[in-house]
């Protein structure tokens, strides 16, 4: 029993440490292209329009929200956000794992739960940067924003935060004041 002890301890600071991380407002997924073989268990069938290809994606992600320590947002040309994501040694592993050992095959991105790319794994990515070129709209960038600091202005990030939670807050006030019938809705723009 007194081995116990210390265990039981630290359990309400492992419970506090836990309830004090807020599930983040976007969700970023980066799949992988799975086989045929992998079965409805373990894969997911998905027809990608650029490239026009059905394929089928593993359940399990590589990457997720939760490996991100940084960002950084980018207008795409297709009037959409791109984002660059410092991820954590976890993260930097798995992608860096996956990058070598499944090269040139497709990897999907998944912004809360839509696809937003199809990209080949070509190269080995050991900086532990991710790109998503595309997809982002401009809400999710803000809502980002609130989680993660943006690369190279890390200690900036309470401001940034503070910033991004006003854009968040009057863009709600703007939804309850539209009328029903209006379909124009104020859109936060992400802050640079």
């Amino acid at each position: 029993m007194r081995r116990f002890l210390p265990l039981l301890l630290l359990l309400p600071f492992l419970t506090l440490r836990a309830a004090e991380q807020k599930p983040s407002l976007v969700t970023v997924r980066l799949h992988a292209e799975g086989k045929e073989s992998d079965g409805e268990t373990f894969g997911t069938p998905l027809t990608l329009i650029n490239p026009p290809k059905k394929i089928i994606i593993r359940k399990v992600p590589i990457i997720n929200e939760r490996d991100f320590v940084a960002f950084y947002p980018f207008p795409a040309a297709d009037g959409t956000f791109g984002a660059y994501f410092k991820l954590d040694a976890g993260g930097t592993n798995r992608l860096e794992s996956h990058s070598t050992e499944f090269r040139d095959t497709l990897v999907v991105a998944l912004i809360n739960g839509r696809i937003a790319n199809a990209m080949t794994m070509d190269t080995k990515i050991t900086d532990g940067i991710m790109i998503i070129p595309s997809g982002f709209l401009p809400l999710e960038i803000v809502q980002l924003q609130t989680n993660y600091p943006t690369i190279g202005t890390e200690k900036a990030f309470e401001e940034q935060k503070k910033k991004a939670m006003a854009a968040l807050k009057a863009d709600q006030k703007a939804a309850l004041k539209a009328s029903p019938t209006s379909k124009a809705k104020a859109t936060p723009k992400p802050q640079q």
